[in-house]
């Protein structure tokens, strides 16, 4: 006999577990960065939800104020990204922010449950503190890896866990710290609870230290401060050992920073420029980044376009590409604009307003909400100061870039959203068939093709990260980059990558070195196509076109690559040799005389021929 109370609890299962699978995966496999597949989970949670609400017509929809903003900056999102220069980079942002708000959507109509909300804290804890101890265990055994991963060598020293990049651990543990901490004071969880909590918070503490990320220090720093300002605030009784807790952590913390020399450089070179550790760097993305924006002040450069857009805005002191600008609200501007921001602002505020108007109805001693047993305050106050240092550290980081962090802040918003639920009767929906078959109508056509492009999406990345592995140019390298190409013909980058490999094969020389070079001429003339503003793909091509005999196409490429990509110690380099090959001595040595300036550390090329010109007299 069919139970509704019985298969209605199973989905709300389902949807908490296939949630807390997005999230935990993502974290775990380098912070979600490179399967696409893993946002699957999500999409499965929207169907169960859609199942959920036709297997019992009594579930209600909550109205949410936040919903409205939230859904047309999306729509705003995906008309924007129709007209950008390079439709691949903005449909990755585009499918990225979907996933999000899907998330945050199916949290916020079915994470109602106490026991259920209870048991998602654990996992969020538990894996914390699982990948907080791998941090640990990496930086004491002085381990260069990340899972099966070699870790950049910029991040000498410091930890990442399961996260490649250090300062997203950071932020990853700055919203879950937090949440186990509050379990610790405000919880009503038995003993065994409560150490657990308090040692996944202690381990939690040490991951955030071992990554040297000084903006995860004082992210983390905001987080606990916010919690024990209300601990200390409205909680007498437990003042006295949050303040205690509070001046054992300072203290530790004062300690490592003296102690710890890795630590110690990371705070004197806070303002330094020119060393692995200096913190300047961050300057010199966010002038182009207002830059960007004034040039296109209404609507922004396009979802994602900032490192698109960056090589015309380089300043010399950035030589790679940045990808983003490590601040999440300058992105916002950039990419969306006046128009985007304020959407966003929007919603934002009107999460912020609902937690002030929820906060006196998740306090103890507020009807059903202040049962002996309720870890509610717990949740709701280590949540909210989880997702209060989180969005200090995204003045100083791309977090929200991150499928892991980003999941991670769409489900604890979703949760502490729902708490609205509290204050009116008035946001409650009760959906009849027609209702519900809308609902359900526009949930199958938001699954569809997301589910298309991620499997299409997680097809490609399986090649071109077999592509990485490859250790010479073969038939395996180039088929496995051509597949690519042809599950996703829009991605300029695979284009290039083709292209440039098929320049070196003909720079071997071998016998059929005129076929190779065509080709990378073919294959860089299309990434040039897909994407007109990286100079790296016109240097490329300019370098190919002289090796196969045409000066006049090369000297055409070179002059426009230094002209799209100004500043670029690569393209001055090429460049000047093509003068050279001109008898344009003088332009040459102006153009290796700017790039020694630009980096005097690693550049012997510029640096021999401005001595050898030099010697000859050329000043």
């Amino acid at each position: 006999m069919f139970n509704r109370d019985i298969w209605d609890k199973f989905c709300e299962r389902a949807i908490v577990a296939m949630i807390l699978a997005a999230v935990v995966l993502n974290a775990i496999l380098f912070g979600g960065v490179l399967h696409p597949e893993l946002g699957f989970p999500v999409l499965i949670a929207l169907m169960v939800w859609l199942a959920r609400i036709w297997i019992n017509p009594g579930n209600r929809i909550l109205f949410h104020p936040v919903v409205w903003p939230l859904l047309a900056f999306t729509a705003f999102a995906m008309w924007r990204g129709q007209s950008a220069t390079v439709p691949y980079v903005a449909h990755q942002a585009i499918v990225h922010l979907a996933l999000g708000v899907i998330t945050f959507v199916v949290s916020l109509q079915n994470l109602h449950r106490q026991e259920t909300v209870r048991w998602m804290v654990h996992v969020l804890v538990a894996v914390g503190c699982l990948i907080a101890g791998y941090a640990i265990l990496q930086l004491l055994s002085e381990s260069d890896s990340v899972l099966w991963l070699q870790q950049p060598a910029g991040y000498s020293k410091r930890a990442g866990g399961t996260f490649v990049n250090p300062n997203h651990l950071a932020g990853f543990l700055c919203v879950i710290l937090p949440l186990a901490s509050g379990v610790v004071f405000l919880g009503r969880e038995p003993v065994v609870g409560k150490v657990f909590h308090a040692y996944a918070a202690l381990v939690m503490l040490g991951g955030v230290a071992v990554t040297m990320s000084r903006g995860g220090w004082v992210a983390s720093t905001v987080g606990l401060s916010l919690l024990v300002g209300y601990i200390l605030s409205r909680r007498s009784e437990l003042r006295i050992p949050a303040t205690i807790t509070a001046a054992a952590l300072a203290v530790a913390a004062i300690s490592y920073l003296g102690l710890v020399e890795k630590a110690k450089s990371r705070i004197l070179n806070l303002s330094g420029e020119g060393n692995i550790d200096a913190g300047s760097s961050r300057i010199w993305l966010w002038r182009p980044a207002l830059a960007m924006w004034q040039d296109h002040p209404a609507f922004g450069v396009g979802p994602n376009h900032f490192d698109v857009e960056f090589a015309a805005y380089r300043p010399w002191q950035i030589q790679v590409h940045p990808a983003y600008t490590h601040n999440e609200y300058l992105q916002i501007l950039t990419d969306y604009g006046v128009i985007g921001t304020s959407l966003a602002a929007a919603g934002v505020f009107l999460f912020a307003r609902s937690l002030f108007r929820t906060t006196k109805f998740v306090e103890r001693g507020f009807g059903e909400v202040g049962q002996r047993l309720s870890n509610r305050s717990a949740l709701f106050f280590g949540a909210a100061a989880g997702l209060g240092g989180l969005a200090f550290h995204c003045l100083v980081d791309f977090d929200l870039q991150m499928p892991a962090i980003s999941l991670l802040a769409a489900l604890l918003g979703g949760v502490l959203a729902a708490h609205l639920r509290f204050t009116s009767d008035r946001l409650w929906f009760q959906p009849n068939w027609i209702w519900r078959l809308v609902v359900t109508v526009v949930g199958l056509a938001t699954v569809a093709p997301l589910a298309q492009y991620l499997g299409t999406a997680s097809k490609e990345a399986h090649h071109l990260n077999q592509a990485t592995t490859a250790k010479r140019i073969d038939a395996t390298l180039l088929g496995h980059l051509k597949a690519a190409a042809e599950l996703a013909p829009g991605n300029p980058r695979t284009a290039f990558e083709l292209g440039d490999n098929y320049r070196r094969l003909s720079l071997e020389g071998e016998r059929d070195w005129k076929t190779n070079g065509a080709e990378a001429i073919r294959w860089l003339e299309r990434s040039i196509a897909l994407n007109p503003r990286d100079p790296e793909y016109l240097l490329s091509l300019a370098r190919t076109r002289q090796w196969m005999g045409d000066t006049n196409g090369a000297a055409r490429d070179f002059e426009h690559a230094l002209k799209i990509g100004p500043n670029l110690v690569e393209v001055a380099n090429h460049v000047a040799w093509n003068y050279l090959s001109q008898g344009r001595t003088n332009e040459a040595k102006a153009l290796f005389d700017q790039s020694v300036k630009w980096n005097w550390y690693n550049n012997w090329m510029a640096i021999a021929k401005k001595a050898e010109l030099e010697a000859k007299g050329y000043r």
